[in-house]
C-alpha cells in the first residue's frame, strides 16, 4: 500500500474528528422528537448494521449506490440545515449528489471518489452530532462499539462478508467507505469505523468534559495510525477490522470516566455550560435518612400493582411502569435525582 496515502488517512481521520468537534461547539442541532435513548434503540441499530450488508449483497451494485446516495443526500441536508437554512441545505445536497452521479456516468473514478468522500465527511459529522447532541450516552456508544467489534471480527476475518461487500461497492458513487486510493488494495476506512471514530469523542466531551473528549480523539487517531503503520511495513496485507482495537478502548474509556466521576453530565447541563464535577463517594450513595423519608411518603390510592414512584422533596414527583421511566419523568420537574421506590 502507498505509505503516503496511509499517513494521509490518519491525518484525514484527525481532521474529521476536529471538524465534528468544531460543529459540536458552534452548531446546535434541533433535537428530534424521539425521547431518550434506551437499550432497545442500540439493539435495533446494531441489528440494522449487522443485517444491512447481507441485504445489500443480494442487490445489484447500482441499487446499492442508489440507496446510499439517498441516505447520504438526506444526511448532508440535515447537517447543513442548521448552518445555512433548510432550502439552501436541500439545494446543496441535491447538487452534490447530482454531481457525483454525473461523474460516475462520465466514467471519472477519481472525481467520484473525491465527491463521495466529501459527502461521507459531511454526513458523518452530522450524524455523530445528531446522536451526541440528542442525548446518546457513553454507555450506549460503548455497547454499540462492543457489538460492532464482534461483528467486525467475524465479518472481516472469519467470513467474506466485508470483502464481498467492499468489492461490490468499490469505485461506485456513494460507496460507504472513505477511500483515498482505488485498486485491489485501497487505502480506506469503512463507514461504521469512521462513525465511531468521530462519535465517541463528542459523547465523551458532553458527558465527561473536554479532557475526556481529547483523550477519545487521541485514542482514535492513534489506533488509525498504528493500523496504517502495520500496513506500511507489510505486517498487515489484507483488510483489518479496525474496531477490534478501537472498540475495546472505547469500552475501557467509558468505564474509567464513569468510575472517575461517579456518573455523567446530562445533556441539559452540557447545554447550560455546567462543568463536570466528580461526586465524592459518600454522595454517590443515598443517605439513610433521605431513604427513610422517601419510604415514608404516601403513594396515591388506587395505583396499579407494579407501579414505580419517583419521590423527592417529600412528595411523589412522577410514576412509571419501570424505574427508569419514573426517574426520567421526575427529572423534568425537579433538578435533583429523585428516589425511586416500588409500591409493595
Amino acid at each position: 500500500m502507498n505509505p503516503f496515502a496511509l499517513v494521509a488517512l490518519s491525518a484525514c481521520a484527525a481532521a474529521m474528528i476536529g471538524a465534528a468537534a468544531a460543529y459540536f461547539v458552534r452548531v446546535r442541532m434541533p433535537r428530534p422528537p424521539v425521547g431518550v435513548y434506551a437499550a432497545s434503540d442500540i439493539a435495533f441499530l446494531s441489528v440494522g448494521v449487522v443485517v444491512a450488508p447481507l441485504l445489500y449483497l443480494s442487490l445489484s451494485g447500482a441499487a446499492v449506490s442508489a440507496v446510499f446516495g439517498l441516505v447520504l443526500g438526506l444526511a448532508v441536508q440535515f447537517t447543513l440545515a442548521p448552518v445555512c437554512g433548510g432550502r439552501w441545505a436541500w439545494a446543496l445536497a441535491l447538487a452534490a449528489t447530482a454531481v457525483t452521479a454525473a461523474f460516475a456516468f462520465a466514467d471519472r473514478p477519481v472525481a467520484v471518489r473525491v465527491c463521495t468522500d466529501l459527502l461521507l465527511v459531511v454526513a458523518v459529522v452530522g450524524v455523530a452530532n445528531l446522536w451526541a447532541q440528542s442525548g446518546m450516552r457513553p454507555v450506549h456508544v460503548a455497547a454499540f462499539a462492543a457489538v460492532l467489534t464482534g461483528y467486525d471480527l467475524v465479518a472481516t476475518t472469519l467470513t467474506r462478508v466485508t470483502l464481498d461487500f467492499a468489492t461490490q461497492v468499490q469505485g461506485r458513487p456513494f460507496a460507504p467507505m472513505f477511500a483515498l486510493t482505488g485498486g485491489d488494495r485501497p487505502v480506506a476506512i469503512g463507514l461504521g469505523d469512521l462513525l465511531l471514530l468521530v462519535l465517541f469523542p463528542l459523547v465523551a466531551t458532553r458527558a465527561f468534559g473536554r479532557r475526556a473528549g481529547l483523550l477519545a480523539a487521541s485514542v482514535g487517531v492513534g489506533v488509525t495510525g498504528v493500523v496504517s503503520a502495520l500496513f506500511a511495513v507489510g505486517a498487515l496485507t489484507a483488510g483489518f477490522p479496525l474496531l477490534t482495537l478501537l472498540g475495546p478502548l472505547i469500552v475501557a474509556q467509558h468505564l474509567v470516566w464513569t468510575r472517575r466521576y461517579g456518573g455523567e453530565r446530562r445533556t441539559v447541563d452540557w447545554r447550560a455550560g455546567t462543568p463536570v464535577r466528580a461526586r465524592p463517594r459518600d454522595e454517590q450513595a443515598l443517605p439513610a435518612a433521605e431513604l427513610t423519608a422517601a419510604l415514608a411518603v404516601p403513594v396515591p390510592d388506587g395505583s396499579p400493582e407494579g407501579t414505580w414512584f419517583a419521590v423527592g422533596e417529600g412528595r411523589v414527583l412522577a410514576t412509571g411502569p419501570t424505574p427508569g421511566q419514573a426517574r426520567r419523568a421526575a427529572g423534568r420537574q425537579a433538578p435533583e435525582v429523585p428516589v425511586v421506590i416500588r409500591m409493595v
